[in-house]
């Protein structure tokens, strides 16, 4: 009996022998494929921004009196946006921006009937546009074209035979084209180098002066700015610092 038990132990422990390298040779062929980590650029994110504006805005009054007032000034503002990673290295995306600025210049006229001077203050530029972009590593270069929009206080004041002050508000439409690039500094904060460009084409206005008819504002506006951006953690609505 005792002769049974021992070789019904021994053809076990055969049998276990020959079964644990099958199986972990079947465990080695396997390959271990690693999860892809998202990248930092896809995603939500928001900032801020700061740099100069240098608009060339030609003036043309009455029957032909031409100037130029180019109010030039300092930018600032906010923007936000969201990326789509379509390969390991393309994007695409939406960029909402708000910018501020202090940009104001002043030209003088002569017609027929009066002279004078006409003043613009541009108050601020918004922009919704469309990114593609190329990543590699912690480089970010894109594109951006879309919608533009801005504000501004125009001041006529005429003197001689027709004289008067008049202050109008306008906001217009346009469109915009621009590029830049941006660098990762940390896992979620970036900083950006950008240029635009604004188009706003001409518009007419009347200020109550019929001798001197309407003034018409042929605008364009290019932008240089650096801005910071933090970017949400991918696949998600909010972010820890």
């Amino acid at each position: 009996m005792n002769g049974k038990w021992a070789a019904a132990k021994i053809a076990a422990a055969l049998a276990l022998a020959f079964s644990v390298p099958a199986g972990a040779s079947d465990l080695h062929s396997r390959p271990i494929i690693p999860a892809q980590p998202l990248s930092v650029w896809s995603g939500f994110y928001g900032g801020a921004n700061f740099g100069a504006a240098f608009p060339g805005e030609n003036l043309t009054v009455g029957s032909g009196a031409s100037f130029s007032t180019d109010p030039s000034g300092v930018l600032g503002g906010i923007q936000f946006g969201y990326n789509y990673l379509f390969s390991p290295n393309w994007l695409v995306g939406l960029e909402i921006e708000f910018d501020w600025t202090s940009g104001q210049g002043t030209g003088s006229f002569v017609t027929p009937n009066t002279a004078g001077t006409f003043t613009s203050n541009h108050n601020w530029y918004d922009i919704v546009a469309g990114r593609l972009g190329y990543t590699t590593g912690n480089l970010f270069y894109y594109v951006k074209g879309g919608g533009a929009w801005m504000n501004a206080d125009y001041r006529m004041v005429a003197a001689g035979p027709v004289a008067g002050a008049v202050a109008i508000n306008s906001t217009r439409g346009g469109m915009m084209i621009g590029a830049g690039a941006e660098y990762l500094l940390t896992p979620r904060w970036s900083a950006k180098l950008e240029y635009a460009f604004l188009d706003f084409d001409k518009n007419s206005y009347f200020f109550g002066f019929p001798a001197i008819g309407l003034a018409t504002a042929n605008t364009q506006v290019h932008e240089i700015k650096v801005g910071a951006n933090y970017h949400l953690m991918p696949g998600t609505l909010a972010g820890g610092f």
